[in-house]
């Protein structure tokens, strides 16, 4: 491009400058404006019907180092469940010794991906007890990689997939 050819694209195009290099710099760290209040106010707040994790667990937790197509197969249910557990009926107690020992049978098989039901919490008194406490429990194992609701076919938002590390 000559001289004449970026005068004519400065009149054309006022306030554009023209690139001398055109390579990205993918490490790069990206400006990211804080919230404020008056934008977090605005933000929408999940309907009440949606609000059944207690605070401190998290509806998914995937590992930093997963790939993301490896995520997004395990929340399509793309990855088959090879084990399940079904903790319907369990009191807290008896569920988490349930889950401890099925965790530790599951790793002992080598198994990655596994079907953890603990239900909605729709029967219980106030609110859901084992879904929160088994994400809570899910989230401190160092084995766990990724947890998140599974597929309506495996029982939505009262079940979770839940994928190990290999041993």
């Amino acid at each position: 491009m000559s001289a004449d050819d970026d005068s004519e694209l400065a009149r054309l195009l006022p306030g554009v400058k023209r690139l001398r290099n055109d390579r990205i710099n993918v490490y790069q760290q990206r400006k990211t404006t804080p919230i404020t209040r008056k934008a977090a106010a605005r933000q929408v707040e999940a309907p009440a019907a949606y609000a059944d994790v207690s605070a401190g667990a998290r509806e998914s937790h995937f590992n930093s180092g997963l790939q993301v197509k490896l995520q997004r197969k395990i929340r399509q249910g793309a990855i088959r469940p090879e084990a399940s557990l079904d903790l319907h009926g369990y009191r807290q107690s008896e569920a988490l010794a349930e889950l401890e020992e099925f965790m530790s049978e599951v790793l002992h098989r080598g198994y990655r991906m596994i079907l953890i039901i603990h239900g909605q919490g729709y029967r219980s008194q106030s609110e859901a007890v084992l879904k929160p406490m088994v994400q809570r429990w899910l989230s401190e194992q160092s084995l766990v990689l990724a947890w998140c609701p599974a597929n309506p076919r495996d029982g939505a938002g009262g079940a979770s997939y839940v994928y190990l590390r290999s041993s």
